[in-house]
């Protein structure tokens, strides 16, 4: 099949989430389009931190957002609030994802995804000081902005389904956060991880038991490789 009859297919469509329409001839709009493929960006990390690390985290975050996508499906199904006006009615029609704007998809995700870790790190992470918190969660802060503007810039929402989006996301963020603390106050999380096709995987939470800094990981790595150096030269010692 050559190009002019893919063009011609009315089978084909393209994969929405990664097609994205901009003005080249506008910067802003170029730099926006990547903002506006970072939710997809981060499920990507999500994956690999779990195929590196084998961290139950990293599966209970990503089922948080896909549980979160689901929601967003359904709302825009209930809803039925179109899009702008520029993308016509074809937009995401006969896909598994809804056409409709109300609400924004990656604006719930990020709202998701800044409540969840905002609270993780506010509460739990006891190791990171006031001023790095602050830092990171206003690092988050500017990125959901980034990416909000990015759906309302590039025309594929208006400021109402975005501000939505970003509430509903924060809301079910917080509600999901505790939801998994209450999963594991109840000892479910530590009962799923005896499961045997878990224990072959390697799967475990240490994350949650003792979430660490970049320089708590480095200092922790440099305690190891100076006592082994140490049992090496006792090691040589001995033998002679």
């Amino acid at each position: 099949m050559n190009v002019t009859e893919l063009a011609l297919d009315p089978i084909l469509i393209p994969f929405d989430d990664t097609y994205i329409l901009y003005d080249p001839s506008d910067l802003l709009s170029y730099v926006l389009v990547y903002f506006s493929l970072l939710p997809i960006g981060i499920l990507i990390f999500y994956f690999s931190w779990f195929l590196a690390t084998r961290e139950l985290e990293a599966v209970i975050i990503a089922g948080g957002q896909f549980v979160n996508e689901i929601l967003n499906n359904i709302l825009k199904n209930i809803i039925k609030q179109p899009r702008p006006a520029s993308f016509g009615s074809s937009f995401q029609k006969d896909t598994l994802r809804s056409a409709y704007g109300m609400p924004s998809a990656h604006s719930q995700f990020m709202g998701f995804f800044l409540a969840y870790w905002s609270l993780r790190l506010v509460l739990q992470w006891e190791g990171i000081g006031r001023a790095r918190k602050a830092g990171s969660i206003l690092a988050m802060v500017v990125t959901t902005a980034m990416v909000a503007l990015s759906r309302i810039y590039l025309g594929y929402h208006s400021r109402a389904q975005v501000s939505i989006g970003v509430a509903l996301g924060g809301l079910l963020g917080s509600l999901y956060y505790l939801a998994v603390g209450i999963v594991r106050y109840l000892g479910l999380l530590d009962w799923i991880l005896t499961w045997r096709i878990v224990q072959r995987m390697w799967v475990k939470d240490s994350f949650n038991c003792s979430s660490k800094s970049l320089k708590e990981e480095f200092e922790a790595w440099n305690l190891r490789k100076v006592t082994s150096k140490h049992r090496k030269e006792h090691s040589d010692k001995k033998s002679l």
